[in-house]
């Protein structure tokens, strides 16, 4: 299976993504663009097995081949994974929209399987430092409504199901599961019009619903990945 690489290097972040479009919710992040491109075919084998883990059915993977078919490295954009790539202004279509959500589902029970499984306190920082297992996850549900707002225009209610988030403190399942049904619905009702859109805001990074889940999925499998990291061995 062969799969194209898109990577964004910042200076000033020092970091360099590995963006998988073709593979959504597929990331990897390496202190140089090296290291980025060794682990690349790890985060894909391991994308797949997510999927797989979830019942989606998938070619054998014996043979991954990788090519890197672009590198931003320009200082605005820092290496925030901020950038904007050609397969992003493809038109998602309605089943491709369908399927993202599904795997979004599938991303949220693995949060919260991590977030659960976390042995110290919700609301504790890790000593080598780091967010409170509460606060990544008001950070990735705060990603998500930024991303869908930048997309689709304000959506009503995320300011308050955030809020809620942080002030449930060692019980956030239930303000999580609020918030996440509160964006789900308006996600399901993107119309055609919306899935073909591209928004433009002052010379920053476009918007089109292919971009905002892409970076949904990768950013809460980011954040998967560090939770599970905390975990005892």
């Amino acid at each position: 299976m062969r799969f194209d690489l898109y990577l964004e290097s910042g200076p000033q972040h020092r970091k360099t993504w590995v963006f998988v479009p073709s593979l959504p919710g597929c990331v990897a992040v390496a202190p140089t663009s090296e290291a980025a491109i060794e682990i690349a075919q790890a985060a894909i084998r391991k994308r797949l097995d997510f999927l797989r883990r979830h019942g989606e059915t998938i070619p054998g993977t014996e043979t991954i081949d990788v090519v890197i078919a672009e590198h931003v490295i320009e200082r605005k954009f820092l290496g925030y994974a901020q950038q904007f790539f050609p397969p992003d202004a493809e038109p998602l279509t309605e089943t491709e929209a369908r399927r993202q959500l599904r795997w979004a589902e599938w991303s949220r029970e693995e949060l919260v399987a991590a977030a659960g499984a976390q042995p110290e306190p919700l609301t504790a920082k890790p000593a080598a430092g780091g967010r409170s297992t509460v606060a990544i996850i008001s950070h990735v549900a705060g990603a998500e409504w930024a991303y869908t707002s930048a997309t689709l225009g304000t959506v009503r209610g995320g300011s308050a199901a955030i809020a809620e988030i942080e002030r449930a403190g060692e019980r956030p399942w239930e303000a999580l599961a609020a918030e996440r049904r509160t964006l789900m619905a308006r996600l399901d009702a993107m119309t055609p019009e919306e899935l073909t859109r591209v928004v433009e805001r002052n010379g920053r990074p476009r918007w089109t619903a292919r971009r905002m889940l892409r970076r949904m999925l990768e950013h809460e499998s980011e954040h998967v990945e560090e939770l599970r990291s905390r975990l005892p061995t």
